[in-house]
């Protein structure tokens, strides 16, 4: 190589790459294969040499993470916990421990071995019960799911749609797309896994409670038992506050989970969910609006033996009432008449603002769920990154403000402090802000949340968007992606670099990244304990500029 004083380093190795692929000197995937380990084990090394952001003494660890100060000291103790020492720091309180690798720890012994008995007795008895009238199929579904070991929620075609989701968003800039055309039928040709008459009276009202995955050809219902069960769930809660006929059947629903675990039912449904999910996970299933926002607990509890989980939101529900809430139940608060008693309820009045099928997938009342049973739920450990563009949320908060009479805007700002101040006074959230439009690119919104274990993808193409609202992706499904390309071989080199940006790591580091140059700022970080009055004093400002 010749020497020249204008070369950087990084153009002299990005030369030499090329060189050696361009002459055959190295088989291009190969060469690929080996700068991808390579950056790896650089971004991996650099980034086990810094500091935690999270450190806090055992005992702090202990409180926030609500396991005991021993357990704490005796994983340091046995190695599961790593101990670390700021340079120049006193020995007065010893070393200190990350909180959200305390939590990883507390999450792996602690976490309920899937479906103990008594557990899988309860849901069999109120399946059960509700395997009558119009729930019968559905309950009978479930319960075959479960009572049969042999049962797989993979398919082919399962495959074939995520792999046409990856070819078309390969593009650059406009040449992005979620789905070309032949993806788009592969998508809408797709069958439900567990078919729901939709001129039944739970079939009319699932359906308006936007809770069931239509096909082209007609059929309605769920991809996967954990979405029936949440779909027995929604209908039970929200969809029993409804007036009519339909509306019956889920107040009986309500009443046999009831006979079943008492007044604690919906969180013992909820842990259904959960562990029906784990019996029987299903690789790539399609979501609703309303199933997104129910399931944001279920993803949580799964996702959190990691410790982390990352979210990106357009239309952040932490800064904006209409979208915490839901426009029904943001219509009693207005009004002055909220029932707060649960978590759900609104009153008559405000179920005339109609049901979530109605109402713009964001004003939905199942978004209550999303975040009271989901990003805010202190019983699952670990730290929650949450992230929006300031500039969208500003301009909607102001918006719906203006929307508003004098007495409901201030309501409505006071409720948006209220919210916002309780989410900052959650130990385990750590919020972060982008504040240039262009940096909130087409990943960011593309990825509703991540982890190690699943992925959910948003869906913004229209054609799309007729089927679902969003994929729900398990990691271990991506690589098959690759082995499924043509003999392309150019295509299937594509394919990995694009499938490994799906990864939990990838996306981890792009958000690490953001904050390293200042694209993102971290208004309160994760672990991080604030007092009421610094929680509140640093909601109204950050309400107060939103709003200019």
């Amino acid at each position: 190589m010749t020497s020249n004083p204008d070369d950087t380093i990084s153009n002299a190795l990005e030369r030499l790459a090329l060189t050696l692929g361009e002459s055959g000197a190295v088989p291009v995937p190969e060469l690929v294969r080996a700068l991808e380990r390579a950056a790896e084990r650089l971004r991996t090394r650099n980034v086990s040499e810094e500091l935690p952001t999270d450190l806090v003494t055992q005992a702090e660890a202990a409180r926030a993470i609500g396991v005991s100060r021993q357990a704490v000291n005796q994983w340091v103790r046995n190695g599961a916990l790593r101990s670390y020492v700021r340079p120049g720091a006193s020995g007065r309180y010893g070393p200190e421990v990350s909180l959200s690798e305390v939590a990883i720890a507390a999450n792996r012994r602690s976490r309920e071995v899937p479906f103990a008995q008594g557990r899988r007795r309860e849901l069999l008895d109120f399946l059960g019960l509700v395997e009558r009238d119009s729930t019968a199929s559905v309950a009978r579904d479930i319960r075959e799911s479960i009572e049969d070991d042999s049962f797989s929620g993979r398919s082919h075609d399962q495959l074939r749609v995520l792999r046409e989701f990856v070819t078309a968003s390969m593009g650059v800039g406009d040449q992005q797309h979620e789905f070309n055309a032949a993806g788009v039928k592969l998508l809408a040709d797709l069958d439900p896994r567990f078919e729901v008459d939709r001129t039944s009276p739970f079939g009319r009202l699932a359906e308006s409670l936007g809770l069931l995955i239509r096909s082209a050809h007609g059929a309605a219902g769920f991809d996967s038992p954990a979405t029936a069960v949440l779909g027995l769930l929604g209908s039970a809660t929200v969809g029993a506050l409804y007036d009519g006929e339909d509306a019956d059947c889920g107040r009986a629903i309500a009443g046999a989970a009831r006979e079943v675990w008492g007044e604690d039912w919906p969180l013992r449904l909820y842990d259904v969910a959960f562990h029906v999910g784990q019996l029987r996970p299903t690789p790539l299933t399609r979501y609703t609006a309303s199933l997104t926002y129910l399931d944001n607990n279920r993803f949580l509890r799964q996702a959190q033996s990691s410790g982390v989980t990352i979210a990106y939101a357009r239309g952040p529900g932490v800064i904006l009432p209409q979208r915490f809430y839901g426009a029904p139940i943001l219509r009693d608060i207005l009004d002055g008449r909220r029932d707060d008693s649960t978590t759900w309820r609104f009153s008559q009045r405000a179920a005339a603002t109609g049901r979530p099928a109605q109402l713009p997938s964001g004003e939905s009342p199942f978004r209550a769920f999303h975040y009271e049973h989901g990003l805010l739920d202190t019983t699952i450990h670990g730290i929650r990154r949450y992230c929006f563009p300031a500039v969208d949320a500003g301009q909607e908060l102001r918006s719906y403000a203006r929307s508003l009479s004098a007495p409901e805007r201030k309501t409505y700002l006071q409720c948006a402090v209220d919210t916002l101040a309780r989410t900052l006074s959650q130990t385990h959230i750590e919020l972060g802000v982008i504040d240039e439009i262009e940096h909130f690119d087409w990943w960011k919104d593309h990825v509703i949340r991540a982890s190690p274990r699943e992925i959910l993808i948003g869906l913004r193409d229209e054609r799309a968007r007729r089927t679902a609202h969003a994929l729900l992706v398990e990691t271990s499904l991506l690589p098959e992606v690759v082995e499924a390309a043509d003999s392309d071989g150019s295509l299937r080199d594509r394919l990995r670099i694009y499938v490994k940006n799906l990864e939990f790591d990838v996306i981890d580091a792009r958000y690490r990244d953001d904050i390293r140059r200042g694209v993102a700022r971290v208004v309160k970080h994760g672990g991080q304990a604030l007092r009421h009055d610094e929680s509140l004093e640093l909601a109204r400002t950050l309400i107060r500029d939103f709003m200019r």
